[in-house]
């Protein structure tokens, strides 16, 4: 219970944070990230994009170890299919 009442308080304060500045930095960074197809409503956008980094900002605060080790795996991922990607992009000969 108690590490509930921990996340759920650095949701809430994370939450707040990331709704204080998307107007400035936050923002702008987002909205220079994101592919055009996922950009919809800007006023949803701020909604969204603040309670999921308050989820993913209070769960590494909570448990950083399964969170490291979760972008490591994520990032491997990506380069290993980067890797491949341009593999098969010079063994096709198309660009």
């Amino acid at each position: 219970m108690t590490v509930f009442i921990v996340w759920l308080i650095a949701f809430i304060v994370l939450s707040f944070l990331a709704l204080k500045a998307w107007d400035g930095a936050l923002g702008g960074a987002i909205m220079r990230w994101l592919p055009v197809q996922l950009r919809g409503d800007p006023a949803q956008d701020r909604w969204v994009m603040a309670v999921a980094l308050g989820v993913l900002g209070a769960t590494f605060i909570i448990n950083p170890v399964s969170m490291l080790l979760t972008l490591i795996l994520l990032a491997l991922g990506v380069w290993v299919g980067k890797r491949l990607a341009c593999w098969g992009m010079r063994k096709a000969k198309l660009h």
